[in-house]
Order: C-alpha cells, then structure tokens, then sequence
C-alpha cells in the first residue's frame, strides 16, 4: 500500500531527494574517482553547479512521470530557497536556473534523459562525450542513470493528494 503524501510532503520529499543526491562530499568523491577536475575551488564549484543542475532536473522530470502538475510547479518554486541553502544568491539561482538547469531540463522534458550525459560533459569540460576518456564517460553516465532510476523509484511508491 503506498504512502499519500500531501503537496507540502510531496515538494519537501523532492527536495530531500535533491539534497540526498547533491551532497558535496559525496558528489566531489564521484568526480574524484571519474577522474573529472575537481583540485581547485573554482573545478569543485563548476563541477557542483552541473551536478546540482542535472539532480534537479532528474527530481523535476521524476515528479513529472510521477505526480500530478500542481507538486510539479510547487517543487520549481522551491528551488530559489533549495538553492539559498546551498549558498546561491539571487543572481547565481537565476543563472542556474536559466543556463545548467535548463540545459538538462530541455532533454527531459522531450524525454531524452540519455542525451544528459553529453549535456554535463560539454558543458563541464567543454568537449565531446567522444573526447572524454570512455571509463570516465562509463562512471559518470552510470551514476547519472541511478540518479534518475532511483528517484522515479522512491517517487513512484507514492500517491500524490491534492488538498
């Protein structure tokens, strides 16, 4: 019997998934081991910014597949404040949300989810997914594809009520 969650309990749920999913630690130890940049501030931001842009996109697209429209809008507008916790300014939300969120976004929303690892590295690196070396294509594309598997899992085991 799966669990009813309320609108408030279906966009907190989300957003748990997305903080789950995004954790620093844990996303810097995946770059480290896919042998991605990540020694300077400035690789470890750039890498968080696309991480966190295709975890965001993944937990909107799985509430897309899952819930109804209205959890869907609720959780979008929450991403000002997910992203004010993660430090982000007003100015840095709107850039994300206008560039590395939508870039992943756009393939999701045409459901083309496997286009998403070819997004990350031409916008993290700047290359091809061709001109990445293939074990470093290997674990990233994995990772992103559990990402999205188990977010639409942990989502599906839910009914969605409207209040």
């Amino acid at each position: 019997m799966k669990r009813t969650l309320s609108l408030a309990q279906a966009v907190e749920a989300a957003g748990i998934l997305f903080e789950l999913n995004t954790d620093e630690k844990s996303a810097l130890a995946i770059a480290a081991r896919a042998g991605l940049p990540c020694e300077s501030a400035e690789e470890r931001t750039a890498f968080l910014w696309e991480w966190r842009a295709y975890v965001h996109a993944a937990v909107l697209y799985g509430l897309m597949v899952q819930a109804p429209n209205v959890v869907v809008v609720e959780y979008l507008r929450a991403t000002r404040a997910m992203l004010g916790r993660l430090g982000y300014d007003s100015e840095q939300t709107e850039a994300f949300v206008d560039g590395a969120f939508r870039a992943y976004t756009d393939p999701m929303v045409r459901t083309q989810t496997q286009e998403c690892p070819s997004v990350f590295f031409q916008r993290l690196l700047g290359r091809a997914i061709a001109d990445v070396p293939a074990q470093t294509v290997a674990l990233v594309s994995g990772v992103m594809a559990m990402v999205m598997s188990a977010t639409l899992d942990k989502l599906e085991q839910y009914d969605y009520a409207l209040e």
